[in-house]
């Protein structure tokens, strides 16, 4: 695949294929390496950004098992805890399919990476309701693991 630098039309249809393509939109152009990067460049920077936003959640998730006094809430934030872990893991492993250039890959680790966050749903699902900002950053991860996913089947072709 010929590594030329996208344009703004480009990275607009990219995004149109997401959950959130206005999201998509602001989440790319928010980072001025989007400017100047192709295809392959712009996955790097996506998967950045998910793995960023990952890891601040798995903190998040820390701190609401640390200070939860509800057994029932807490338990839920443990296995939330350990779907980020998983999410995390599947994101580093999307950053090695973008090097080795295995896009299929790629494709499959993003949408395990989505696991985490849509996992939240189901394990917060039911009194007592989740008060705390994970829903947000939950669905943040989701949408940030959708550009990934739509910038792989573009490198697929």
């Amino acid at each position: 695949m010929p590594s030329t630098k996208l344009s703004g039309n480009e990275v607009q249809e990219i995004c149109s294929t997401t959950q959130n393509p206005s999201f998509c939109v602001q989440t790319l152009n928010s980072d001025p390496r989007t400017a100047a990067a192709d295809l392959k460049g712009l996955a790097g920077i996506s998967i950045d950004m998910a793995k960023a936003s990952a890891q601040e959640t798995a903190t998040l998730i820390s701190s609401l098992v640390e200070n939860s006094s509800d057994p029932k809430i807490k338990g839920r934030y443990q296995t939330c805890a350990e779907n980020y872990d998983d999410s995390i893991d599947s994101l580093d492993d999307c950053t090695k399919s973008v090097s080795s250039g295995d896009y299929n890959s790629l494709n499959f680790q993003s949408s395990a990476a989505m696991d985490g966050p849509v996992m939240r749903l189901d394990i917060f699902d039911g009194p007592p309701k989740d008060q705390s900002q994970l829903p947000s950053k939950s669905e943040d991860l989701e949408h940030l693991c959708s550009i990934i996913l739509a910038i792989s089947k573009r490198l697929i072709g």
